[in-house]
């Protein structure tokens, strides 16, 4: 009897220890397994300047024991890095730019430079009071009299004096709008871009939220566009881009192609969880505008930390296979560092399923 209970014994065991192993050997989801072989490849970047490369050969459960152990915490990101803006160099060019509108105005633009002025003001308020006509009219307009002003050897300085003028013009008009004025020829100034910032969310209480320096950028960038400028003298610095950008990032809105979508849920949710659901939305329509804004400044600024500034977006958009492949894709690029126990950090937050 004892015997026969002892043989029964083993074969429970030996079923018990099959059983182990198979399940061991079911394979990991996929987002855990990408995870893992970013997450293998960037220590085994940090390890081989230590001589440690023991963490590419050792199993898949005690390398998802280790990888919890090189992430301490599961932290919920509370922010996206801001671009590093010199003042010094905005400053530098807000003040040649005033000098550039301070001889328009002393001297006087020659007429057919003063004429893109008017095209370029009339194209402003056919937009803002949208008028299709007046708009294709103006744009018309001005695309055959930049055409004509270029070919001038001398005309590049005549336009950067303009566009300075026009963007004096511009802030002076924002400014008295927001004391509680109704500008002359508002829309032509910068009604439009008033009317845009608060579809976006971004004035409060009658304040438009960009800084002057974000508002300069803001209108040159449009001005550059809608002339057509694109020469190295019309060009944005560095440092202006940095500016725009970082407003970008901390104001992220709505796309205009789903703004009518998002404020009719916003506005039919009935019930507690009908109100989740539209906010969620609302966040996730805000974070793929932001993403999009982080990728361009990811092009525009190598020295910007674009895969972590993703990885914290996705997350908050409720993304969190994205999250892990962007953390992944910065600790392997940047295994040591400034965002590096950051990232993962926070990547063991996708991982695990913290809710942004």
């Amino acid at each position: 009897m004892e015997a026969k209970e002892t043989g029964e014994a083993a074969e429970d065991e030996a079923a018990e220890k099959q059983e182990e192993q198979e399940e061991q050997e079911k394979p990991l989801p996929p987002k855990v397994e990408l995870a893992l072989a970013k997450a293998r490849e960037a220590v085994k970047a940090d390890h081989a300047r230590k001589s440690g490369r023991w963490l590419a050969a050792i199993p898949l459960g005690i390398a998802f024991v280790l990888l919890s152990l090189m992430m301490p915490r599961s932290t919920r990101p509370d922010g996206i890095p801001l671009p590093r803006v010199d003042r010094r160099v905005t400053a530098a060019i807000a003040k040649a730019d005033d000098a550039l509108a301070n001889e328009a105005e002393e001297t006087r633009l020659p007429g057919d430079v003063l004429e893109i002025g008017t095209a370029v003001r009339d194209l402003n308020a056919g937009e803002a009071g949208d008028d299709a006509e007046a708009t294709t009219l103006a744009r018309l307009k001005l695309e055959k009299l930049v055409t004509s002003v270029v070919r001038r050897k001398d005309s590049e300085r005549d336009l950067l004096a303009l566009r300075a003028l026009q963007t004096r013009s511009f802030l002076r008009a924002v400014e008295e709008w927001e004391a509680g004025a109704e500008p002359k020829d508002f829309l032509a100034a910068g009604g439009g871009f008033v009317q845009r910032a608060e579809q976006a969310g971004w004035v409060k209480d009658r304040r438009v939220m960009l800084d002057e320096t974000q508002r300069r950028v803001a209108f040159k960038t449009v001005w550059n566009a809608v002339t057509h400028l694109d020469t190295k003298a019309f060009a944005l610095t560095l440092d202006e881009e940095r500016a725009l950008y970082a407003f970008y990032i901390q104001h992220p809105r709505v796309p205009e192609n789903a703004r009518e979508i998002v404020a009719g849920r916003l506005r039919d949710a009935k019930t507690p969880e009908a109100c989740a659901r539209a906010r969620a939305e609302t966040r996730r329509q805000e974070e793929a505008w932001r993403t999009e804004k982080i990728k361009r400044l990811g092009m525009i600024d190598p020295s910007y930390p674009t895969d972590y500034a993703l990885g914290i977006s996705y997350f908050q958009g409720g993304r969190s296979d994205l999250a892990v492949e962007a953390f992944g894709n910065f600790l392997q690029a940047h295994p040591d560092g400034a965002y590096a126990a950051r990232a993962k950090n926070h990547m063991k937050a996708a991982l695990v399923g913290v809710e942004p």
